[in-house]
Formats: structure tokens, sequence, C-alpha cells
């Protein structure tokens, strides 16, 4: 059965060895949940907490930062851009959901400056792929979050 990748970026990526490095920070306090909710925050977070294997596209702005870390309630993970890195799902979440917007002003009509138009770009701060998914509903699951506002 052939691989499928998820793309979440525009950019061909070059493949490298996989590289990890742990969590950094302190989780904080554990949240009391009830009975009736028990289960299925149970299951949210088994999915949340599975390893992903993602790249984080190099950059080519100038002052960028190399190594990024996505934070997640409380605790973040160092991410080398360029290189396959082995990271939870909850940070490649923290990754889809950053975006940076930009925008353009085009002036439709030069006799009528009022009339500027606002050319809305957004991408993602930081684009990556996911190499590997090991939970069959983590493709949709993505597909969902890239698709919000």
């Amino acid at each position: 059965m052939s691989r499928k990748e998820t793309e979440a970026h525009d950019g061909e990526l070059g493949k490298g060895r996989t590289f990890g490095l742990g969590e950094v920070g302190n989780p904080g306090p554990i949240e009391k949940t009830s009975e009736s909710n028990f289960v299925e925050e149970k299951k949210l977070a088994a999915f949340m907490n599975e390893v992903l294997t993602i790249m984080v596209a190099p950059s080519t702005e100038d002052g960028s930062l190399e190594i990024i870390t996505p934070q997640v309630n409380g605790m973040n993970q160092p991410i080398i851009r360029g290189r396959e890195t082995n990271v939870k799902r909850k940070y490649v979440e923290a990754l889809a959901r950053g975006r940076t917007t930009k925008y353009e002003q085009k002036i439709m009509d030069p006799n009528r400056p009022e009339n500027i138009h606002m050319a809305e770009k957004t991408a993602l701060t930081y684009p990556f792929s996911v190499l590997h998914d090991p939970n069959p509903k983590g493709r949709a699951w993505l597909k969902a979050i890239l698709a919000q506002p």
C-alpha cells in the first residue's frame, strides 16, 4: 500500500533523516473532568498525543528563526526547519492554526483614490508537510483545521 502525504504548503521539500527533540515546559495542574465527558476527553487526549512525522519548510526570509517552538498548554516543542521531525499532533494543530495575513492596496480607479481595495493574502506562518500520520482520521482532521478561518 502506498504512503499518502498531506501537503500543507505549495512548495517541494527535500527529504532528510528524522530528527526529534523532546517537549520543554511544565504542563501545569491536572484539570478535573466529569464522568460523562471522561471517555470523550480520553479519546481526544489520545488522538492529540499521537506522534506524527512532519517537516517544516525552510524560510527564505532574512532573519527568520531556524528553530521554531509551537506552544500548547504551557509546553513547547522545538522543531528544526527542513528536517523530518516526530511531534505530537497537538503541535501540528498549533502550526496549522498559525497564520499570517498581509494586505496589498489596489487602486481600482486612479482618478478616485478613495476607492482603494485592500487585497488580503493569508498563508501559514510556518508551512509544513505531514509525512506520516498513524491515524486514518488524521488527514481529514488536518484539512478541517486548515479550512477554518
